[in-house]
């Protein structure tokens, strides 16, 4: 069972997720699907080992954890998700550092999408708004929004679970909070987290909706990007699209 969501002053609805700061400087992902998985089953308890085991299926080496990655981890614990990136290249491709680096993202994402396509897990190719965010929560989704961040003097890519909006701030769970501060929500407004759902030279950006598993038929107005190439005989469990 779902934890209950409830309104706030402004009338705007705001998630009750609770707050898992990451033990890893790298976990930012896996945290975030925790803190959604426990937030739509109360049974689900986050644990370091849990969140080592969500960042080896996702993780693309060098790019950090993609977001098919993430959405296919959900999907194997029996939650439904969902997700739309702004474009249908390699993801991320601009946090390799040389073309080895690039050719290890590239048949890792592939072969998240062709898992993606048999698990029946919708990749959308389009950008999204805030309204968009407040829309899908509103039916039932949790976004886990990736962020651009300053960390030890880098730019880099952030997965947070957006808990709520209101007419001027928009609040999210960010694994990574500082354990001397309270659980609450961190919030921002509107124009600075706009700014900070996109990362690099080309503007990334990418959401993974999670929901529960009466989810998976819902769908996006939006088209779908599939692996270039027919999954390989040889990969595990790769058939064709589940029924």
């Amino acid at each position: 069972m779902s934890r209950p969501d409830f309104e706030s002053s402004t009338n705007h609805m705001v998630r009750n997720v609770p707050l898992y700061r990451q033990k890893r400087k790298f976990t930012c992902g896996p945290s975030s699907l925790m803190m959604v998985m426990s937030a739509l089953d109360e049974r689900y308890l986050p644990t370091e080992t849990a969140e080592l085991e969500i960042w080896r299926e996702a993780t693309t080496i060098h790019g950090g954890c993609g977001p098919v990655g993430l959405a296919l981890a959900l999907k194997r614990r029996g939650f439904a998700a969902l997700v739309v990136v702004s474009h249908d290249g390699l993801f991320l491709k601009s946090r390799a550092s040389q073309g080895g680096e690039v050719e290890v993202m590239q048949i890792l994402q592939e072969r998240d999408l062709a898992e993606a396509y048999q698990r029946c897990i919708p990749v959308h190719l389009g950008t999204y708004s805030l309204d968009d965010l407040s829309k899908w929560m509103a039916v039932g989704w949790y976004p886990i929004v990736m962020v651009s961040i300053e960390f030890e003097a880098k730019t880099i890519t952030h997965w947070v679970v957006v808990t709520g909006t209101d007419a001027d701030y928009v609040f999210f769970n960010d694994p990574l909070k500082d354990p001397a501060e309270e659980d609450a929500a961190t919030r921002v407004d509107h124009a600075s987290f706009a700014s900070m759902t996109e990362f690099g030279p080309n503007r990334e950006k990418a959401v993974i909706l999670a929901g529960l598993p009466k989810m998976s038929n819902v769908a996006l107005p939006l088209p779908r990007i599939y692996a270039q190439h027919q999954p390989r005989p040889d990969m595990p469990g790769v058939t064709g699209p589940e029924r």
